[in-house]
């Protein structure tokens, strides 16, 4: 039996000694127990000098990690955490996708630790780009098409209401209804026939945020509880202040419309070290001012990771998956990006990272 169950230990370590990405075996204690596969490679460090530590010594990701696996033990279930940022940055590794997985009853965790180096924000970049050409191209050729026979049918209606009983010009009020409803879709659709490359300048990131959460507190937010935090040292950013507007228009409507009308949304501002880009031109860009936006929400369905930037993909009831394709458009168009995930406490978080005006020739 002994020699049975070394065997099967021996078949273990070798299928997670071939992995591509870094693993390790997390105690109860959080320290690190065991170290397989890429890890030394990955975060440049020997199996024996990792081994005994703290996992929260996993260069970059360290706490992130820590949190996610105590997170997983307490829950004893496996959880998953995207996109975390790598600072400092490993080679040009920048990103990272955490796996933690309960182990043994004693506590322990398997944690896996995958690399995505930041190319892969430039390709989604790109991908919503051509998306949201497409959406562009489809809004200029319908919008005139659809908008004139809509003005048509609701004036129609509305004669038609005039001459019928109140019973019946309840029909009438739902066409009216309609037919505003799918003149906001083509709205929003046109929007995404805007003019592809805004007027950049040095936009103040709070006069934006300060405007934007006036806006909610006196309409759609007027019941919700925001708590800014923000850092008043940061640099002016690259962007647009009229689109930026929009921006984090539509996430705060987005955060209150997951949350609900009692919603509890924190924004944050902060200065992040190391996270960059290499723009069209092969050059590396600085993207060092951080937005987030952090809802108390039921957080993003699995099967919408990936997807939620996309046109016409929507976790709502009734969405039409535009906003947070502009949000994505927009931001790109700045020379920045934008990512969300699941937080470790619970809801959805939006995160942006913009570029210093002092690093950018306007």
């Amino acid at each position: 039996m002994d020699a049975g169950g070394e065997r099967q230990g021996h078949s273990a370590d070798d299928i997670l000694h071939s992995l591509s990405q870094a693993i390790v075996l997390v105690g109860a204690d959080d320290l690190i127990t065991g170290v397989y596969a890429h890890t030394e490679t990955i975060f440049e460090r020997s199996k024996e000098s990792l081994i005994g530590s703290p996992v929260r010594v996993l260069k970059g990701i360290g706490y992130a990690a820590e949190e996610l696996t105590r997170r997983s033990r307490q829950e004893d279930t496996p959880l998953n955490s995207y996109d975390v940022s790598c600072i400092p940055p490993i080679g040009d590794i920048e990103l990272m996708d955490l796996h933690a997985h309960p182990h043994d009853e004693d506590g322990s965790i398997l944690l896996s630790v995958q690399p995505r180096r930041i190319t892969a924000f430039l390709e989604k970049r790109d991908e919503m780009e051509a998306a949201a050409r497409s959406v562009g191209g489809l809004a200029s050729m319908l919008a005139h098409e659809i908008k004139n026979p809509l003005s048509g049918i609701r004036g129609a209606a509305q004669l038609m209401g005039r001459a019928l009983d109140d019973k019946n010009i309840k029909l009438t009020d739902l066409i009216c209804r309609e037919v505003d409803r799918i003149k906001n879709l083509v709205d929003e659709l046109e929007t995404f026939s805007m003019p592809a490359d805004p007027t950049l300048e040095a936009v103040n990131i709070h006069e934006v945020l300060d405007h934007v959460l006036n806006v909610a507190v006196a309409g759609f937010g007027a019941k919700c509880t925001f708590r800014p935090r923000f850092d008043p040292s940061l640099p002016p950013v690259v962007g647009n202040f009229d689109r930026l507007i929009q921006v984090f228009l539509n996430l705060i409507k987005n955060a209150v419309e997951a949350a609900g009308p009692t919603a509890d949304i924190s924004v944050n501002t902060a200065y992040r070290h190391g996270i960059w880009l290499r723009g069209a031109n092969g050059e590396r860009i600085r993207l060092p001012i951080e937005v987030t936006v952090h809802d108390n929400g039921p957080g993003i369905p699995d099967h919408l990771k990936g997807h939620l930037f996309d046109p016409f993909v929507s976790g709502k009831e009734g969405g039409t998956g535009l906003g947070l394709a502009l949000v994505a458009r927009f931001i790109s168009q700045m020379g920045g990006t934008v990512t969300c995930d699941n937080h470790p406490k619970g809801g959805a978080i939006f995160k942006i990272q913009l570029a210093m005006q002092e690093d950018t020739r306007l």
